[in-house]
């Protein structure tokens, strides 16, 4: 954005608009005359660009200012000098005792300062006031065309103008992911409907065509929070990007006749954002030389010199505007990310998702999926907010079908009782990971009764010699646990059945060809081990010297690919116990139990 008193707009039956600047010759000569004027002054006093500057802003000053403010985002400046200004200052100003009353107590000071500094007295003076912007160097600048000058003026006019915006709706047409994204990723207060009825009933999982965005502007807020109006100005560029979108905003005004509400409007036939031939007659201007970190060019938003040209501090790093906000909004949400990633939630995955949830004619977008065996709950931390952003917001969760946890800050002054969901977890700084498992407990314990009860009813066929449970709970979508479970019963079943087959005469019937499918396994840890299998590993470790040790045993076990987790339930079911004399596998005795 630009900063508010370089808004320039033009206001009429109650609508406000910016004054763009069109790509005709004149804007596209003056706009290559002030990239050329910051390219002449690499290497130069950043005093001798700024002197510049301001003769040219005599012949339109809010548009020229406006144009040296985006060009000076894309200069990095720098203190030359042989020591840092402050040290070189306190040096100064110890070695005169705070004061120098005369040249002569004055060159002294120098001398002494000089000295301690280790270097000359010239040097010592150049680098005393190195610092002030009038003195430092503008190192490098990275040039652009003029006519993408001018483009970039119309759209930072744009955003400086949505600041003050009370609320925005956004139509789109088509491929709105990228615009929702970003207003998810930037926090900001929205809902989402559909922009016209679908075809039918089967297109109900279908993406949504055509929608409708209303966001609460920057203005709607109690206080004004420039991180939300930064979030808030920095969608349009993304919004440009879209096809067939249309917008209708709100605007707060300030002038002679008081606050008032006027309209902005703006479609994807705007003109001002898309370069026209003329433009193209000049060709873009990039030194291959130039070289920054991504996100690292240009200067920051807000402080103004006096020039047109805003200045961040001294030193080499500065930053883009836009880029600044971009790493803002990484931040902020980078902050709940990592909290998700670093919880220790008992095999839950959080993934940051933008998925689209049904709440009546509305859409609810959560901000993290929490999934596990088959089962996915939602979260949604809470942000900004305005009363009637929470009311719309409450309305929203009564329609939603899917569960979902919702992370409030204690800030927000709200309590359990004003939100309808059935998990409400309230916090301060961090996100308290005891209260989100208990909750995720219960959605635990609800799918492990019904797959318990689905697991029961379906046939599970056992074949090969090593089968994991993992593998077979992921195939039927179910938990590990209630496979286990069943399994463990049905396997002691046809335990139960061969033993009593055993007791019987040999001419009685078989039982049926499951249940001495089962009788041929044995459970341990998370696999299914064919009873074979289990003898041939216990002839290899009966033979002479193959299992001394548990190094050895463990050698055996490695050669017939059995998981780690299984080397001492294979030892104990087989006979076996390991006797440690230290942490050493080397020395542990595997012996074989007495029958």
């Amino acid at each position: 954005m630009l900063t508010s008193d370089l808004l320039v707009t033009r206001i009429s039956g109650g609508k406000i608009k910016p004054a763009y600047a069109s790509f005709n010759s004149e804007n596209l000569e003056l706009a290559g005359l002030l990239i050329d004027t910051f390219e002449q002054h690499t290497g130069k006093a950043y005093g001798d660009l700024l002197a510049e500057l301001e003769g040219y802003e005599e012949m339109n000053y809010r548009f020229i200012r406006g144009l040296s403010q985006l060009l000076g985002r894309r200069a990095v400046v720098e203190t030359s000098s042989a020591v840092d200004p402050s040290i070189a200052r306190e040096a100064v100003f110890e070695a005169c005792a705070g004061m120098a009353l005369s040249p002569a107590e004055r060159k002294k000071a120098l001398q002494k300062a000089a000295k301690k500094l280790s270097i000359s007295i010239p040097e010592l003076e150049k680098s005393l006031w190195a610092d002030l912007e009038e003195n430092q160097i503008l190192k490098e600048f990275n040039p652009l065309s003029p006519a993408e000058l001018l483009r970039q003026y119309n759209i930072s006019l744009t955003q400086t103008l949505l600041f003050r915006a009370v609320d925005l709706d956004i139509w789109i047409t088509g491929d709105f992911q990228n615009v929702l994204w970003k207003i998810l990723r930037s926090g900001l207060m929205y809902s989402l409907e559909e922009a016209e009825e679908k075809a039918g009933e089967k297109e109900e999982t279908e993406r949504l065509k055509s929608v409708h965005l209303h966001l609460d502007g920057p203005a709607s807020l109690f206080r004004m929070s420039e991180r939300y109006g930064n979030s808030f100005a920095k969608l349009f560029p993304t919004l440009l990007k879209s096809k067939g979108w249309s917008l209708k905003a709100g605007i707060l005004h300030k002038g002679y006749q008081g606050k008032r509400i006027l309209d902005f409007a703006l479609d994807s036939s705007e003109e001002t954002f898309t370069l026209t031939r003329e433009a193209a007659r000049y060709p873009e201007r990039v030194s291959p030389e130039f070289q920054l970190a991504e996100g690292q060019e240009g200067y920051r938003t807000g402080i103004e010199n006096g020039s047109g040209v805003e200045r961040k501090e001294a030193g080499t790093q500065v930053v883009e505007a836009d880029a600044e906000i971009d790493a803002e909004i990484a931040a902020y949400d980078s902050t709940y990310e990592q909290q998700f990633a670093s919880l220790s939630l008992g095999g839950w995955k959080a993934k940051r998702e933008p998925t689209i949830l049904k709440a009546g004619r509305y859409a609810f977008i959560p901000d993290f999926s929490l999934q596990r065996d088959g089962m996915k709950v939602y979260v949604e931390v809470v942000g900004f907010w305005t009363p009637e952003y929470l009311k719309k917001k409450i309305e929203k969760l009564k329609e939603v079908k899917e569960p979902v946890i919702l992370l409030i800050n204690r800030k927000l002054k709200c309590s359990e009782k004003d939100f309808p969901a059935q998990d409400v977890i309230f916090f301060d700084r961090k996100i308290p990971a005891n209260e989100v498992m208990q909750v995720l407990r219960k959605y635990e314990g609800r799918k492990f009764e019904e797959d318990l009860s689905k697991l029961q009813k379906m046939e599970l066929p056992l074949s090969g010699e090593m089968i994991s449970l993992a593998e077979i709970a992921a195939e039927k979508g179910v938990m590990s646990g209630a496979l286990k479970g069943v399994l463990t019963e049905r396997l002691a079943e046809a335990r139960e059945s061969k033993k009593l087959r055993a007791q019987k005469e040999f001419k009685e019937p078989k039982e049926p060809e499951e249940s001495g499918k089962y009788a041929d396994y044995v459970l341990l840890e998370n696999y299914v081990i064919h009873r074979q299998l289990l003898k041939r590993i216990n002839l290899e470790l009966e033979k002479p010297g193959a299992a001394e040790t548990y190094a050895d045993a463990v050698k055996v076990f490695e050669g017939f690919g059995l998981d780690s987790s299984l080397y001492y339930p294979v030892l104990e079911y087989l006979g076996y116990k390991v006797i440690w004399t230290g942490l050493s596998e080397e020395n542990a005795k595997v012996k074989k139990a007495k029958k």
